[in-house]
């Protein structure tokens, strides 16, 4: 047994699976891996506690969840170029990345790359030091690769298809964002004036064909690998049959309720963004997950852009009565966690990988906060 990857909670509000909301109970865990939850009192807990020779966590009564398991955020990018145009060192970056995570309770983290025909931020070259940056790394939340691909971006595919084969790319959405005239946003994260971007704006949108075509050699590809698959902003039937021809298993932001209960008719999960929830609306215009909810035409809550949105937005679902607590949190660990294959985690109970997290609960209309993440077992923050 190794003590680093070892421990004991006691004390705590322990939310367990098919629970409306959590309970008075301890946890042990193993090398890694749940093996004990019980009520205070209850004989393996105690059994722990009298062997004396695993670490101790005491919750004092907060709450004790499952980590988070985010499977769409971009906020890294905020990471990666601070200011537009203004990138800095990739590790630098994914180590202050990696710290925000845990602070919003993420314990399991797909970085959502965009992979564009975009020179600077969403560029194929920032992706490549991306790759890098990501095998270096060691410790804290468990961090996977989603790519989100441009059907319009048509070069390098023999490079991305070999990241999808050897398991780089964890997770792969088909994207086209290419549309219209050049944002500001676009002219910031590139460095280009608007007739360089709009230049090749219009020489990508011609490869939008090929791009299509590529995608069903790529749709090939992530089935053969196990790579999950995503659609991104369906807004019509059209959209519905393609992704499904493509094999997606998961919608990303469809932009109506009729069309996300027509991906759930067909087994695919509707994802959706917490920020969304938490601040009440989309800032862009787009469908309300508040109502999404309400028709129960959501299944799964992401943290889009900004994280701490994700561990806010079960305490908003609950307070809204849009769901039970249990329910609530499963939106954002154990229904994420389902969704990507993860099958070890989003849960409390025996044989569960232990992603935990101590919270303190929202006092006199303030935000929750997350006192102590385990992750696999190890202790990766502590304000305790």
């Amino acid at each position: 047994m190794d003590p680093q990857t070892s421990g004991v909670l006691i004390n705590g509000r322990v939310l367990t699976p098919g629970q409306s909301g959590p309970v008075a109970a301890n946890l042990v865990w193993q090398d890694g891996h749940i093996t004990a939850v019980g009520p205070p009192g209850s004989t393996p807990v105690d059994a722990a506690l009298e062997a004396g020779d695993l670490p101790v966590i005491d919750a004092a009564g907060a709450l004790v969840l499952p980590g988070i398991v985010d499977v769409h955020g971009d906020a890294f990018e905020r990471c990666v170029m601070p200011r537009g145009g203004v990138p800095v060192n990739i590790d630098t970056a994914l180590a202050d990345n990696d710290l925000q995570l845990l602070a919003a309770g993420i314990t399991t983290s797909y970085l959502s790359a965009t992979d564009s025909w975009e020179p600077g931020l969403r560029s194929r070259e920032t992706l490549r030091a991306l790759v890098a940056g990501l095998a270096r790394r060691k410790g804290g939340p468990d961090v996977l690769l989603h790519v989100r691909h441009e059907r319009c971006n048509t070069e390098d595919l023999e490079e991305l298809i070999g990241w999808i084969e050897d398991g780089t790319v964890s997770m792969f959405s088909y994207n086209d964002h290419t549309n219209g005239r050049p944002t500001k946003t676009q002219l910031q994260r590139t460095g280009l004036t608007v007739e360089e971007l709009q230049t090749l704006a219009e020489n990508a949108v011609g490869r939008r064909e090929e791009g299509r075509q590529q995608e069903q050699r790529l749709a090939t590809i992530t089935a053969s690998a196990g790579c999950v698959t995503a659609s991104h902003d369906a807004s019509t039937e059209d959209h519905l049959s393609r992704d499904l021809g493509l094999g997606v298993g998961i919608a990303e932001f469809p932009l109506s309720i009729p069309l996300a209960k027509q991906y759930q008719a067909e087994g695919v999960p509707v994802l959706l963004g917490a920020p969304n929830l938490v601040r009440g609306g989309s800032h862009l215009g787009n469908l309300s997950v508040r109502d999404a909810l309400v028709a129960e035409a959501g299944d799964l809550l992401c943290s889009d852009y900004h994280y701490p949105s994700l561990f806010q937005a079960a305490f908003v679902a609950e307070a809204e009565g849009l769901r039970t607590f249990g329910d609530s949190w499963d939106l954002v660990s154990g229904g994420p966690a389902r969704a990507a294959g993860l099958t070890d985690r989003g849960r409390l109970e025996p044989g569960a990988r232990a992603d935990v997290i101590v919270v303190a609960s929202p006092v006199d209309d303030g935000p929750a906060r997350v006192e102590v993440a385990v992750v696999a077992g190890r202790r990766a923050l502590t304000t305790r």
